[in-house]
């Protein structure tokens, strides 16, 4: 190991989140917890890896995240295990495994944590990466999907984005809806197969539906001429999508009918959406979600509908820049040792405070007055208590405001209520 540290290094397209940025994240985190938890989700969390049949049955064979993307491997019993990319097929799956859909409905959850896909890195987007989501299960109406909307929407203001919504629906998978929709797109791309990028070609047997997302400047020439879902979704379909938006023009949610929206898994119907924001160049999407009311039958349970969102903390975080969230350490008091004698003491009243639910901090690294009191300002602590020969004699302290200078003796005992915000 060299002097300037260790010689090895995160791996590819993973970081270390230090401070201050740590703490813009504890911030996103209690953010999500008090806005989703006012609505009445609840947090859940499932493992970091799961039986991959969980994955390639819930997301789709299909999907670039199971063919390309995921980190799998056989465990010693031989068991397929991966990482999770995504964590809704995982919160559907816990949700039949404990029968929460047995009580009332809708099941409402959110989460926050590490995903994990191996795709090429680049900004804002990392094969370890962080996502906020919340999951409502069991309602099959419009109003949990606009409710889902809105709390993504308000949540990111909240988080300092001022974020751009587009919505969608991809019908059902029924001959007079999706399944024709289908027909007709394949139709249209056969024709057109010549213009489209070679590796594209193969997703028009596959899954037309997911050749809107393609990269390629050749097929997007192509797609800009496809049919569209929203020319032949079912009546019951249409209703529904146009009720979601008649919720959110009620609310003020402001949105724009995107029909090339289809989200990038298998097991959406209905409702699609995606939240952008400015700032982030061609990679601008922040998050999206939608309805997955077929996801609970591809893994064994009954028919259950649902609708959720992901929203990625990291492009969050690039967003907002300085408009986030943000919180420091909760040092509210730094108790300076002025002489060797006053170390065992301040240790002991930092060790009160703390007990007393007020931050406290005290130096370890044997600094003069002048360097705790520098390191004080540094911890961000609105007091600094300090203990001299005289303080100890006297059974007191000078408590000193940091933020207005002034200062003033208490006795040991007043500390606590003095410095309680």
């Amino acid at each position: 190991m060299s002097e300037e540290g260790s010689s090895f290094r995160a791996p590819k397209g993973t970081r270390d989140i230090l401070p201050p940025e740590s703490w813009r994240l504890e911030a996103l985190y209690d953010l999500a917890r008090s806005t989703f938890a006012a609505a009445g989700y609840a947090p859940i969390e499932t493992p970091a890896f799961e039986h991959t049949e969980v994955f390639a049955r819930g997301v789709g064979e299909t999907s670039e995240v199971v063919n390309k993307q995921m980190y799998t491997f056989p465990d010693k019993g031989g068991r397929s295990l991966t990482l999770r990319p995504e964590n809704t097929a995982p919160v559907v799956r816990a949700v039949l495994e404990h029968n929460l859909h047995r009580g009332p409905l809708p099941v409402k959850l959110y989460y926050a944590g590490p995903q994990f896909r191996q795709e090429r890195p680049q900004k804002g987007r990392y094969r370890e990466f962080f996502q906020i989501g919340i999951e409502a299960i069991g309602a099959p109406g419009p109003t949990i999907d606009a409710e889902v909307i809105e709390l993504g929407h308000r949540f990111l203001r909240g988080a300092g984005v001022e974020p751009r919504l587009k919505v969608n629906s991809i019908g059902h998978p029924t001959d007079d809806c999706r399944l024709g929709y289908n027909r007709a797109l394949v139709d249209y791309l056969r024709a057109n197969v010549d213009d489209v990028a070679s590796g594209d070609r193969g997703r028009i047997e596959t899954n037309p539906l997911r050749t809107f997302d393609s990269k390629e400047e050749r097929t997007r020439e192509v797609m800009s001429g496809a049919p569209l879902i929203t020319e032949h979704l079912c009546p019951d379909c249409k209703a529904h999508f146009e009720r979601v938006q008649e919720l959110l023009r009620a609310v003020g949610v402001p949105f724009d009918v995107d029909p090339r929206i289809v989200r990038g898994l298998d097991y959406y119907t209905r409702t699609a959406f995606e939240l952008t924001a400015g700032g982030l160049g061609s990679q601008d999407a922040v998050g999206g979600g939608g309805r997955y009311d077929g996801l609970a039958q591809s893994l064994g349970g009954e028919y259950l509908p649902g609708i959720g969102f992901a929203l990625g903390v990291d492009r969050i975080l690039l967003a907002a820049g300085d408009e986030g969230p943000s919180r420091r350490s909760q040092v509210d008091v730094y108790v300076v040792a002025a002489g060797e004698d006053a170390a065992g003491p301040a240790f002991a009243l930092a060790c009160r405070l703390r007990a007393g639910g007020i931050g406290a901090e005290i130096d370890h690294m044997a600094r003069g007055m002048k360097g705790q009191m520098k390191d004080a300002d540094r911890s961000g602590a609105r007091w600094a208590a300090i203990i001299g020969p005289d303080e100890l004699a006297a059974g007191e302290v000078t408590l000193k405001d940091l933020k207005e200078g002034l200062q003033e003796r208490v006795a040991v005992d007043d500390v606590e209520g003095r410095t309680r915000s």
